[in-house]
């Protein structure tokens, strides 16, 4: 059952105790009616196809030994939708209260899908791991057509040659840049994103954004201006494939209703015409500028020469293949940053080990990926982070190829199973206190989670937060580098500190307030920022950029069909509402074990 926050001070945590309201997107266009002839007709259509699936299929003979998992009651073909949220974080908080009653592996049933959810770890390797290739699918998603079967979004991609092909091209090119340390763009780009924070710390989680969205694009396309492309489709793709989007997510039937009715398959349509254009513009300037030999080292530049391994990608291929490995990155590595400033605020003296540690091994300069053997504190602050703010709680769908048995437990072919990385993460036996943010777990032998050598560990890899199986993430190095430097970074430029309310006592801070789409981040809130030296700021001024922000103030600034423009009177970038600033003030309470 929920429970309001109590902290206590040995936790080294503040009290967080305000609220938020969710909304939810309805693509519904205004005119919309029930009562327009052929919405009704489309309707009935669906309702007919409703009760025959309803009632006229017998349910299946399980073999003798075999029994269906626990699940809730059903309304037949409906099952049992009822009560669900949306938003991400509190799906999994839901789904999480189930296991209560339910036990650790249990089906839930909605619009004639079984879905299968998994709260341990164990259960997840054995089917995702040790049985992969059963489960190594992915789901239809209503608002997002063709996604499975198309060729533009690797993680969303069903299984299949193609699947193969794109994951060997992505292999290759992240084993060409990781020695090279991703050719140089996270270092350079830590640099400005320090500048950026020093001259407007306001604008932190802004920074973070931009700072993800140029770091990829230098990587991929050798140009980080290119980081606009992915800020402009990010928000319509991430909704489109959250519970929290479109209706039609929950009503899944809706995506029987023919193409003159349906307004989400007109959206889909411009959706995949506007990602494909920004997926292949900076492949096309990448061929420019190689042909013109200005074309430094990057992914791009791998499929250009023709390299081994990415020759039996056509151009189209290409360009989704590393587009969408890169539009991935942005949100998956900036929820991270988002939960470091607020681990931060809750957690003051874990930032303060870290900087001891910093300033004796830095000295006067950032830390590189060559120091972090001398930074286990570093490293375990960072991985606690992505432990601890899990940017996919929910985890990304898994889709059985054929019927199974696990446990003497019958799982159909065509069902979809959820991890659920929330509870994972707070295994009690794994993570004891697991709502806490404690990086000691990885350096402290008393804790299970500890490893050595300390040079070594602990580091991300195996980490489940990237995923099981043949569906993790290839990503996983990049992630690292871009973590690791940029949170070393921040914590050696700055202190950051909980702000001062009125009579000089702390502001409240939220606590576990998210965007609410499948890929959650923190909600941004204010915080002190302060230089922690003259020298660290006459450092950062003369190493970092001036003007390196993708996000313009007003039309006249605008170079570009991608260029992404803070809304008139916004003063702090909502990106479309995945970074809303949090409220404060107002008591709430939270999910499963908190």
């Amino acid at each position: 059952m929920a429970q309001s926050i109590q902290a206590t001070a040995e936790q080294m945590m503040y009290h967080a105790s305000n609220a938020t309201t969710l909304d939810t997107m309805s693509p519904v266009p205004g005119g919309f009616s029930l009562y327009q002839p052929r919405v009704a007709i489309g309707f009935a259509f669906i309702l007919l196809i409703v009760l025959a699936r309803a009632f006229g299929a017998g349910k299946p003979k399980l073999p003798a030994g075999v029994k269906p998992l626990p699940r809730q009651w059903n309304v037949p073909y409906v099952g049992h939708p009822f009560g669900v949220p949306g938003p991400g974080i509190e799906a999994a908080w839901h789904f999480g209260d189930l296991h209560k009653t339910l036990g650790p592996i249990y089906s839930w049933k909605v619009m004639g899908v079984t879905h299968i959810w998994v709260e341990t770890d164990k259960i997840a390797k054995d089917l995702f791991v040790t049985r992969q290739q059963n489960y190594c699918d992915r789901n239809e998603l209503p608002a997002a057509i063709g996604v499975k079967e198309g060729s533009e979004i690797l993680p969303l991609m069903g299984y299949g040659e193609q699947f193969r092909r794109y994951k060997n091209f992505m292999h290759l090119i992240m084993r060409h840049a990781n020695p090279k340390d991703f050719y140089g763009w996270p270092a350079q780009e830590n640099k400005n994103t320090l500048r950026r924070v020093l001259e407007n710390p306001n604008r932190w989680s802004e920074h973070m954004i931009v700072h993800c969205a140029r770091t990829i694009a230098g990587t991929a396309w050798g140009n980080p201006q290119h980081g606009s492309n992915l800020l402009t489709i990010i928000p319509i793709i991430l909704k489109n494939v959250s519970p929290a989007g479109p209706i039609i997510n929950k009503l899944t039937f809706l995506a029987n209703l023919p193409e003159y009715l349906s307004p989400w398959k007109k959206e889909e349509a411009e959706r995949k015409a506007q990602m494909s254009a920004a997926f292949m513009d900076p492949l096309k300037d990448a061929e420019h500028r190689a042909a013109a030999g200005t074309l430094g080292d990057c992914w791009s530049k791998i499929w250009v020469s023709k390299e081994k391994g990415s020759e039996h990608l056509d151009f189209y291929e290409a360009a989704h293949a590393i587009g969408s490995s890169s539009f991935v990155a942005i949100a998956t590595v900036g929820g991270p940053l988002h939960a470091f400033f607020l681990a931060m605020c809750h957690y003051p003296a874990w930032q303060h080990k870290a900087q001891e540690e910093l300033d004796r091994v830095c000295g006067n300069r950032l830390p590189t990926m060559e120091d972090m053997p001398n930074l286990p504190v570093l490293r375990a602050t960072v991985k606690e982070i992505v432990r601890w703010r899990q940017a996919t709680p929910l985890g990304v769908p898994h889709v059985a190829i054929e019927d199974d048995v696990y446990e003497g437990y019958h799982i159909p072919k065509g069902a979809i199973l959820h991890a659920n990385h929330y509870l994972i993460s707070r295994e009690e036996s794994t993570y004891p206190r697991g709502e806490e943010f404690i990086p000691d777990r990885w350096l402290d032998p008393s804790y299970p989670t500890y490893k050595e050598p300390l040079s070594e560990f602990p580091n991300f890899r195996g980490d489940r937060a990237f995923g099981y199986g043949n569906r993790s993430c290839p990503g996983i190095d990049l992630t690292s580098n871009e973590l690791l430097t940029l949170i070393g970074s921040l914590m050696w430029a700055f202190e950051i500190r909980r702000p001062e309310g009125r009579d000089g006592l702390d502001a409240p801070l939220p606590w576990y307030e998210t965007a609410p789409w499948v890929i959650t981040m923190t909600k941004p809130f204010k915080c002190d920022i302060k230089c922690r030296s003259e020298e660290k700021r006459r450092y950062i001024m003369s190493e970092g950029h001036a003007d390196t922000n993708l996000i313009i103030d007003n039309e006249a600034q605008r170079k570009s069909k991608w260029d992404v423009m803070r809304q008139p009177g916004e003063d702090l970038f909502r990106w479309e509402g995945l970074t809303e600033q949090a409220p404060l003030g107002v008591p709430r309470s939270y999910g499963v074990g908190i």
